[in-house]
């Protein structure tokens, strides 16, 4: 078999993503480490394509180990040529994980086992979280209490999460689900829309469910006197230029009174005919 020589991968690990256990983060990082470990040349000891030769090579003639500057390696011959790389390679990963994860898969070798067992640990955890984001898709339900707004933002981001495990609804499943989600109050406009003759898009959903919610507060916030027959007199309180009038009036003289200065004029005019008399 023909020597492979390694390159460097200390230049390539910075394009590698860190793997701080999301499982959102993942398949980036595998899909890198990959093509990381593939340009290095030793993508097939890392996957358990090339498993570990039982002894060293036993050919006669000896082996050049130097090609210029570079080091040779039997790797599909010589055991100790493949631990060597292995030991490269698991260093190489372990610097890809965060702090966490290097000490708990700090005695997890070689490099294929490594790399299987974290691959099968994500994969578990990837398809935990793709059925429970599928539950919070398909099974949610709209709460009235809360504004219209706050229930299509909980559709939008729940399919947006399910792009993440690559099962990105289609826009009139988006629909379909705001539509079936809604309260029973808002029957009468989810009817509407879903037994309309024409198809109705994401966009004019969300739409005529913004408008019914304004219709509704619109209704709610009116007056009582609006409702009002217009039969109905209300009794108004009367203004404050009405009450500054009422009290400048003078007020009529009670009778008592007028019949006393009836009196006293009467007795004043006989006293002065005497006089001129």
């Amino acid at each position: 078999m023909p020597p492979r020589s390694i390159q460097n991968p200390l230049a390539l690990i910075s394009n590698v993503p860190v793997l701080d256990g999301n499982s959102v983060g993942f398949p980036s990082w595998r899909t890198r480490l990959e093509e990381l470990f593939a340009i290095v040349g030793v993508h097939d000891i890392v996957t358990g394509k090339l498993p570990r030769p039982e002894t060293d090579y036993k050919d006669k003639e000896i082996k050049p180990l130097t090609q210029g500057s570079q080091r040779l390696y039997y790797a599909e011959e010589s055991g100790s040529d493949w631990d060597t790389l292995s030991d490269m390679c698991r260093a190489t990963l372990k610097m890809t994980l965060s702090i966490d994860l290097a000490i708990r898969y700090k005695e997890t070798k070689p490099v294929n086992v490594l790399f299987k067992t974290i691959c099968d640990a994500y994969e578990k955890n990837t398809r935990a979280r793709r059925m429970m984001l599928q539950d919070a898709f398909w099974s949610a339900r709209h709460d009235p209490n809360k504004p219209i707004a706050t229930w299509i933002a909980r559709i939008r981001n729940t399919a947006s999460d399910l792009k993440s495990v690559k099962l990105s609804p289609a826009d009139q499943q988006i629909c379909d689900r705001l539509l079936r989600g809604l309260d029973e109050s808002w029957k009468p406009i989810r009817d509407h829309l879903v037994y309309s003759p024409n198809e109705i898009l994401l966009d004019d959903a969300i739409g005529a469910l913004e408008a019914h919610e304004v219709s509704m507060q619109v209704s709610f916030d009116q007056p009582p006197k609006t409702f009002a027959a217009p039969a109905v007199v209300r009794k108004k309180k009367p203004d404050v230029g009405t009450a500054a009038r009422l009290a400048i009036t003078p007020r009529p003289v009670p009778t008592l009174r007028r019949k006393t200065k009836e009196k006293h004029d009467l007795k004043l005019g006989l006293v002065r005919r005497r006089w001129y008399n």
